[in-house]
């Protein structure tokens, strides 16, 4: 179908940012992104450091619910493994928290290029097992813990799920990855217009070459998840891909050798969405992230 037209107003603000590579980092990290100006309200937001590999690492802990055996989300932000924080998807967060009725912990892992691979996927992992391990204290249950995340974020999800089954444990319940990047080494592919939007094949190669010390990683299974030669004993999964994002395809293919393995998988393609749609402020974003809720109560239960 057509390029939605909720999207006109952002792809254009888009057109208009100079290249990721002509701009400085500190610039990039501070391009505010588009957003809502009110909040979604939730029961409880609280900001709070645990110990991490590289040091302190920051968690922010969103509840939903009187339950002291809540769901258990556990949300990593995109932004190409170079940029995002808690506060670039705080909206995402909080809704999806409101609609599951949950407790979400969500981390600011350390990015590239200052802390290439593996730095974001041990924050990660650590923040992760800190969560299972403190989901009492949480008020959250364990057995239905889930691992969430949009692009970059849906990466990490995937590897999360990858390194708790290599790891043995933390057990997931499910995971949830959003128009996800699953494979580094695979060519960028333009919309059905032919364009690219949001992401270009020199978008990608600014973030993998920030992410990664050398090239030949692109193709490890921690980091291109997509890649792994075995991905039986993984959680539920739900895939969410946008027809005009080129990451589309990697996506749905990674959904299909999901299936394969015999896990259960649900794909749901939104047509006329771009990438990152889920973090700007259109109807799409809502009904997106209303189906996550719903999925995740069928599959948390």
């Amino acid at each position: 179908m057509p390029l939605d037209r909720q999207f006109a107003d952002i792809i254009e603000m888009l057109s208009q940012m100079p290249s990721f590579a002509e701009l400085p980092l500190d610039t990039l990290r501070g391009s505010p992104l588009p957003g809502d100006h009110v909040p979604t309200p939730v029961d409880a937001v609280t900001d709070r450091t645990i110990p991490g590999p590289g040091g302190e690492l920051k968690l922010r802990i969103y509840r939903s619910g009187t339950s002291d055996a809540l769901p258990l989300l556990f949300f990593m932000h995109g932004g190409g493994f170079v940029l995002g924080n808690l506060d670039t998807h705080d909206e995402m967060a909080r809704i999806l928290t409101a609609a599951t009725g949950c407790v979400t912990v969500a981390v600011d892992y350390r990015l590239a290029p200052e802390h290439p691979f593996p730095a974001a996927i041990d924050d990660c992992f650590a923040a992760l097992c800190w969560a299972a391990a403190h989901a009492s204290e949480l008020g959250a249950d364990t057995k239905r813990l889930t691992v969430i995340g949009d692009s970059a974020g849906g990466n990490l999800a995937a590897v999360m799920a990858l390194r708790a089954r290599d790891a043995g444990g933390p057990p997931l319940a499910s995971q949830v990855l959003i128009y996800p990047v699953v494979d580094l080494t695979a060519p960028m592919l333009p919309a059905p217009d032919g364009e690219f939007y949001v992401l270009s094949p020199e978008t990608r190669k600014f973030f993998n070459g920030a992410y990664l010390r050398d090239p030949a990683q692109a193709s490890l299974p921690y980091v291109s998840p997509g890649l792994a030669d075995d991905l039986r004993g993984l959680p539920a999964t739900l895939v969410i891909t946008a027809e005009y994002d080129p990451l589309c395809r990697q996506g749905e293919e990674f959904a299909d050798r999901l299936t394969q393995a015999e896990i259960s998988t649900t794909l749901t393609r939104y047509d006329g969405a771009i990438h990152g749609f889920a973090t700007f402020p259109v109807p799409m974003r809502d009904q997106a992230l209303r189906h996550i809720a719903q999925w995740l109560h069928s599959h948390q239960a």
